[in-house]
């Protein structure tokens, strides 16, 4: 078994890059005629050398972090960290947390050197970072020791668990996907009320025409709009976005100051208005639903991971010990995660040509199509991926493909 974890880990090497490589080389070829527009020439040659900057980045990258893991698999070093864990505490659960600790540090360590390179090098170069080192630096903290808190709290309700039902696998994994389930939906419900605000700065739209006018169409849709709050996201990078966060018909309103900047009021409101309709057809809670489902298939993996001592044992561990067996699970998920995005985002791109037409019908096709091209100009988006990287990996359509759909659709 431990050989077929090592072949998985090369072989899903192989597969990323080769998509990758495909995918670059398939949006050289000619622009689809509805978006030729969106960059001029010498706008198109910096996005078309952006993008093999990424690429060759992104090949070292994912270079260095596989033979990290496969470094310390195939030398046994996760038993040395399960022996430092062991002589630490009696308790399982803090010997399962102090492991996935120090390899999360060393997984930050060799990370910050690449997020520096693609900030401040590659980013930088063409204009879309705005972060300083202080932020960057702070940024780091505070993301190592939320994922050290919030992971070492769902990784210790799970092994809670399972220590609780060792006996009775089926029953554990049950419980787990119940509380993998409630977990999901509580980071869902506090995102933008504590997590986006641990990054971020939120302040209030002003009064004036802009927050009239989503106050008025949201009143025309049915929805009550409880905040409309402006993001400092120009602090870290120029590209635009926006959100909305919670369930139900009130809803919290998130704009980036850069969305603000590059697009119109009308521009903006089309944005919100395909929100409103994911929204109004009720998709945020069909996909919490979706979630969910996955969610029982990933625990039921981790159980039958929790089954397998040989594999353990193989990797230098004295036997079965929760923290390696997540990170087992994390290398078995790669092929399990394409497999279940083919059709994920198949039903994910479908939603969203059916929130472009909601938005086409409140605000109208011209503004819709608009925000659609400065978001791909200002994001340095792809105008033509690899049909093959799109059905796997996009859970959005090409822009050139919602265009299309804008044009000829009739609500």
């Amino acid at each position: 078994m431990h050989i077929v974890i090592i072949a998985l880990i090369a072989s899903m090497y192989v597969i990323d890059l080769v998509l990758n490589i495909l995918n670059v080389k398939h949006s050289r070829l000619e622009l689809p005629d509805n978006v030729k527009n969106i960059y001029d020439e010498e706008v198109y040659k910096k996005w078309a050398s952006y993008n093999q900057e990424h690429l060759r980045f992104g090949i070292i990258q994912k270079s260095v972090f596989t033979a990290l893991i496969l470094g310390l698999l195939l030398f046994k070093v996760f038993g040395i960290f399960e022996s430092i864990a062991l002589n630490v505490t009696h308790s399982e659960i803090l010997q399962t947390w102090i492991f996935l600790v120090i390899y999360l540090a060393i997984q930050t360590f060799i990370g910050i050197p690449f997020e520096y390179i693609d900030t401040f090098k590659i980013e930088e170069k063409y204009g879309f970072n705005k972060t300083t080192k202080k932020t960057f630096v702070i940024d780091q903290i505070k993301s190592f020791l939320l994922a050290s808190l919030l992971f070492g709290a769902l990784v210790a309700g799970l092994q809670g668990l399972y220590l609780a039902f060792i006996d009775s696998i089926w029953v554990f994994v049950l419980l787990a996907w119940v509380f993998l389930a409630v977990v999901m939906i509580i980071m869902f419900l506090l995102n933008t009320k504590v997590f986006v605000k641990l990054f971020n700065k939120l302040t209030p739209l002003e009064d004036g025409s802009l927050k009239e006018k989503i106050d008025k169409l949201a009143n025309e849709l049915g929805f009550e709009v409880e905040k409309i709050s402006v993001m400092d996201a120009s602090k870290r990078s120029s590209k635009l976005n926006a959100f909305f966060s919670g369930l139900g018909k009130t809803r919290d309103v998130v704009l980036y100051d850069t969305l603000i900047e590059k697009l119109s009021e009308e521009q903006v409101l089309a944005v919100l208005a395909h929100e409103l309709g994911h929204a109004t057809y009720k998709d945020t809670t069909k996909m919490l639903f979706q979630n969910i489902l996955t969610f029982g298939l990933y625990a039921l993996v981790i159980g039958l991971i929790m089954q397998s001592p040989s594999v353990y044992t193989a990797f230098g561990l004295e036997g079965v010990f929760f923290g390696f067996g997540l990170i087992l699970f994390t290398i078995l998920m790669g092929p399990i995660s394409i497999l279940l995005g083919m059709l994920t985002n198949g039903w994910s791109r479908k939603i969203e040509y059916r929130a472009d037409g909601f938005a086409k019908k409140y605000v109208g096709q011209e503004h819709m199509i608009g925000a659609l091209e400065v978001l791909a100009r200002e994001n340095f988006s792809n105008l033509n991926p690899h049909p093959l990287y799109v059905k796997l990996f996009y859970n959005h359509p090409t822009i050139s493909e919602r265009i299309s759909s804008l044009e000829k659709k009739v609500i």
